[in-house]
């Protein structure tokens, strides 16, 4: 059986990272003959829908189970629509994670056990030996600075400059500027090239997004969000069913909860 366990690190020896959406790392693992695939997170720094991408992502990998400390309601959704078994509340070493999930030691959840955007700036849960269980990391870590990996660019109107560079400081000098800079134009180009790969790609494994029509308003926002341009408004969203890759870029947009992803027929 093939699963996917969020993982700190790249091999079976390192601890679970209790977010999904934010992990750093996915161990994707063969359960009978032990080979394994750790696939570096690309959706870490993402400033919204980390969760709805990387459950895409384990859709597009085939995984049949995904073990993780927490999932949220965004995620559970893309798992639920492509036939993805989700198994929370997941600690420990992953070599024994798999030994436990090889003699049914888990049992699969209905239902997400976090909020949505539990995992921005969020300290993962960490095991607590006296305890002998799963403790809350001290505080959200929901101020400012959240790490999302691009600059807001703040007006400062003093003498610091125009912007206020991620971790940039007074006085800081001009080199240490143009570094911060660099950092900020690689992660732009990484999130453009991903883009322009989900316009050239077809419809995704069995998934694709529908509306409700009793809660779309309209807005037009989900049509911005969309890059294969597979919906348009006519008074209400319509999605194109052929143009559609099911990347529930539309789901993140939507302030109204009116899109979802559902299996296609």
């Amino acid at each position: 059986m093939k699963i996917a366990i969020t993982s700190v690190g790249p091999t079976l020896d390192d601890p679970v990272e209790a977010r999904f959406g934010r992990c750093p790392y996915f161990v994707v693992v063969d359960t009978d003959s032990m080979q394994f695939e750790a696939i570096e997170n690309p959706n870490v720094a993402l400033g919204g829908g980390a969760g709805i991408q990387s459950a895409q992502l384990m859709a597009e990998k085939g995984v049949e189970a995904v073990l993780t400390g927490n999932c949220g309601p965004n995620a559970f959704q893309v798992f639920n629509a492509a036939g993805i078994q989700v198994i929370v509340g997941v600690n420990g070493k992953l070599r024994d994670v798999v030994s436990d999930f090889n003699q049914g030691a888990f049992s699969t959840t209905s239902q997400a056990n976090v909020p949505s955007h539990f995992g921005m700036g969020a300290s993962p849960l960490v095991a607590d030996p006296a305890a002998g269980g799963m403790g809350m990391g001290g505080g959200r870590g929901m101020g400012m600075g959240r790490g999302m990996g691009m600059g807001r660019g703040r007006f400062s109107g003093t003498d610091a400059g125009p912007f206020d560079l991620p971790g940039a400081v007074p006085g800081a000098d001009r080199e240490s500027l143009r570094a911060q800079a660099k950092v900020l134009e690689d992660q732009l180009k990484s999130i453009n090239e991903k883009i322009a790969g989900l316009k050239n790609t077809g419809p995704a494994q069995g998934l694709i997004a529908v509306v409700d029509l009793m809660k779309c308003n309209g807005c037009g926002l989900c049509v911005d969000a969309c890059p294969p341009g597979a919906i348009a408004i006519n008074e209400q969203a319509e999605v194109a069913r052929e143009k559609c890759t099911g990347c529930a870029l539309c789901i993140t947009a939507c302030p109204e909860d009116a899109l979802s992803l559902k299996a296609r027929r």
